[in-house]
């Protein structure tokens, strides 16, 4: 291979093979989203449907913004403090706009753990709910299911909550209890329970999405940009040594519309 053929190429394979680089870190990110999601839908089948447990059995502990015991069914009872709740908003179900019923109660401990009570839908200014049925402040046995809380948005405080921020939340309470701030319960019945309440929330999706076709579509690109390269490159050095005489031309295919043409011209 001569210099000059080397100085013509280098570039063009510089840049197919930071491309390739380029598919393998987006092949890899996409793998990795993948194995998260997998981890959560593992997290989910695994916990869901267990046996409710009691509050004081359950150490929830948070590792990597994540704990083992996400979605765990847990028993609690205590009361409502109705005038106390807070909405959550940017809750869209179904495409339809809505909140989240946030309550907190006071547990039979001492302790005060937030209730999301379930998803109300927007009215037609989009600011409120169109209703918001809150319970009474009496006691109240519950089963939920335990969830670690939201990062903050950074958001200017409101009426409402931009995210199920628990330490925000807790600064909005008018209480000396102890504040559980790290998971809240997600509700899944109650008692006494109520005609006139916030739609239960549906189970989280166990569909790992389309993280693998997408990581398996960069490998493939990058594969495609060397295939290209190579017939490039090979293609080049064919039409040079036809240019040289040092091998035949290859005779270019007919198509139809020249075929024909021959035929009328032969018949002329």
């Amino acid at each position: 291979m001569s210099i000059s053929t080397i100085r013509r190429w280098a570039p063009w394979l510089a840049l197919v093979v930071l491309f390739a680089i380029a598919t393998s870190l987006l092949s890899w990110w996409q793998f990795s989203r993948r194995e998260e999601r997998v981890e959560l839908i593992n997290q989910v089948i695994k916990n869901y449907d267990q046996v409710p447990i009691e509050i004081e059995d359950l150490n929830f502990t948070i590792i990597d913004g994540r704990s083992t015991q996400e979605w765990l069914p847990v028993e609690v009872s205590g009361t409502y403090l109705p005038e106390q709740s807070v909405l959550v908003r940017n809750r869209p179900l179904a495409g339809q706009a809505g909140f989240l019923q946030l309550v907190p109660m006071v547990l039979e401990d001492g302790r005060v753990l937030f209730i999301e009570r379930g998803w109300l839908v927007a009215s037609s200014e989009l600011t409120k709910p169109e209703s918001n049925p809150l319970p009474t402040n009496t006691s109240h046995d519950l089963v939920v299911r335990v969830r670690a809380g939201e990062p903050s948005l950074g958001r200017e405080q409101a009426e409402t909550l931009a995210s199920i921020d628990l330490e925000e939340a807790s600064q909005r309470l008018d209480t000396d209890a102890p504040i559980i701030t790290d998971f809240y319960g997600r509700l899944v019945s109650e008692s006494p329970a109520y005609t006139s309440a916030p739609i239960p929330m549906p189970k989280p999706s166990l569909n790992e999405g389309n993280h693998l076709s997408y990581a398996i579509q960069w490998v493939l690109f990058g594969i495609m940009a060397f295939i290209a390269f190579v017939w490039a490159y090979r293609n080049d050095r064919r039409l040079m040594a036809e240019a040289q005489g040092l091998v035949a031309k290859r005779q270019r295919k007919l198509k139809q519309a020249d075929k024909d043409a021959e035929f009328e011209d032969a018949n002329q």
